[in-house]
């Protein structure tokens, strides 16, 4: 048998086609489609209703401004 293993991850560029902030509330979406404080609001909706899924993330300053919203 044969098990294979899958990761979800994410990768949000700090600052490439707008601010910090810009990209983690979503605003000027005409540049950039990406609202990250809800990417994470949505991961871990999911991973509360599989305890047993992982999601690595590697950006800590979106995470650090969600964490402390």
């Amino acid at each position: 048998m044969l098990y294979v293993h899958m990761i979800p991850h994410s990768h949000d560029d700090l600052g490439w086609l707008k601010t910090v902030d810009q990209y983690y509330s979503g605003a000027d979406q005409i540049n950039q489609h990406a609202t990250v404080g809800l990417v994470l609001d949505s991961v871990i909706e999911q991973m509360e209703l599989r305890p047993h899924t992982k999601f690595t993330y590697v950006e800590m300053k979106f995470f650090t401004m969600w964490y402390y919203r």
